[in-house]
């Protein structure tokens, strides 16, 4: 957190000069996404600010335990121009999940964020690129300000959400972007009340027996090239005979890659005719975000994603293996 306490110090300057505030996130929402809005939204609120939190999208099936229906609000519910956004874990503009005009009309955006190919947007940033979650950034951000206040400000409900999205976005502490710092984290939130199993059973331990039908099916095509990539794909029409929403598949995505002598894991999910969702996740060299780039997507080295529109799905999958056998004939 040092190299950022300049960062970190402005942020929470403007924060205590400024009164209102609309914290969202990015499109597709995830555990991180929804951990640092939750967060930001009710540290906002403990300090005495006007915050509204506001998302044009639906919680996926396993993370619905953490909606408040009283609380997220849609881009139609924001009734004035005033409020200084907070985007967070949004690694490009065209991601924060509200109606545009929002951002073009608010006082500006804080920019909260941890995505190697985050865009440069914002009147004020936080953007680590080596922390392991925008919940961490958070983290850090409340820290300082209980640092600097002498207040404690981390309670049992900020400490749960900040740990959801710990443990969603480092699979549990499993993957490369686990440091030191996120133990610290975990040790100190737990201290604080968070509820760890909890959260492990909702996110983790709570899958339907519709999301297994499809896995077995997703499974079942399953393709592998060069015996280092591995793909698979789930057609609209296959959620439809499951019964499975578009938003309650990507748990699909690490078997891709969690299959012995695989470095690249590619899973495409089909939203609607003409439009997919393409998740990469890697193991050791094969830096996803910037395949993901290739398609005009982004994200993290080890995990990234894209979205391909106009293109039938078995087209766009001749594409991404063509594009993933370059990326792994780099290394080779």
């Amino acid at each position: 957190m040092n190299n950022f306490i300049k960062d970190i110090d402005n942020i929470l300057d403007y924060i205590e000069e400024n009164d209102k505030f609309l914290v969202t996130s990015h499109v597709s929402p995830d555990g991180d996404n929804i951990g640092s809005s939750l967060s930001i939204n009710n540290f906002l609120k403990k300090i005495g600010k006007e915050v509204i939190y506001v998302l044009d999208d639906n919680y996926p099936e396993n993370l619905m335990f953490l909606y408040k229906e009283d609380l997220k609000k849609k881009s139609s519910d924001v009734k004035s121009n005033d409020y200084t956004v907070i985007a967070l874990d949004a690694g490009d503009y065209s991601r924060i999940c509200v109606d545009k005009k929002i951002l073009e009309q608010s006082k500006g955006i804080i920019c909260i964020d941890h995505h190697v190919t985050n865009g440069d947007y914002g009147i004020l940033k936080y953007v680590d690129i080596e922390g392991s979650s925008t919940c961490e950034l958070v983290y850090n951000l409340i820290m300082r300000y209980e640092e600097r206040s002498k207040i404690k400000i981390i309670d049992e409900d900020i400490a749960t959400y900040l740990y959801a999205g710990l443990i969603t976005d480092t699979g549990n502490f499993q993957y490369s972007n686990t440091e030191e710092s996120s133990f610290f984290m975990a040790a100190e939130l737990l201290s604080r009340g968070a509820k760890k199993s909890y959260l492990v059973e909702k996110i983790f331990q709570s899958n339907s027996l519709e999301f297994y039908k499809i896995l077995g099916e997703a499974l079942d095509n399953l393709e592998i090239i060069d015996s280092k990539i591995s793909i698979t794909a789930v057609a609209k029409e296959m959620m439809d005979k499951h019964k499975v929403d578009y938003g309650d598949i990507d748990g699909i995505t690490p078997y891709t890659r969690d299959i012995k002598g695989i470095e690249l894991g590619i899973f495409i999910k089909e939203k609607e005719i003409g439009e997919i969702k393409v998740s990469f996740r890697s193991k050791n060299y094969v830096d996803c975000s910037k395949l993901a780039s290739e398609f005009g997507g982004g994200g993290h080295i080890r995990a990234a994603g894209c979205t391909i529109k106009d293109l039938d799905i078995e087209v766009a999958r001749k594409i991404l293996i063509e594009k993933a056998v370059e990326y792994i004939n780099i290394k080779n």
